[in-house]
């Protein structure tokens, strides 16, 4: 499993929509502000679980410098 691939699960569990009431509780508890509020936080939980998801499932690029021959 490639490094990219790892981070990518982490993202996905991590940002995972319905950590979010979890997250936003564990930064109040932190007394970190939150500048968010819920559907933007929301949209940017499933847009970080989508990248993660992005991370996964591609596949490895190889960029081949002599493929002209």
């Amino acid at each position: 499993m490639l490094l990219r691939q790892r981070f990518g699960v982490f993202l996905v569990l991590f940002f995972l929509p319905i950590n979010g009431p979890l997250l936003r509780m564990s930064m109040q508890a932190m007394g970190l502000p939150n500048p968010f509020g819920e559907l933007e936080f929301l949209g940017i939980s499933i847009a970080m679980f989508i990248v993660g998801l992005f991370m996964i499932f591609t596949p490895k690029i190889s960029l081949r410098l002599n493929a002209i021959e």
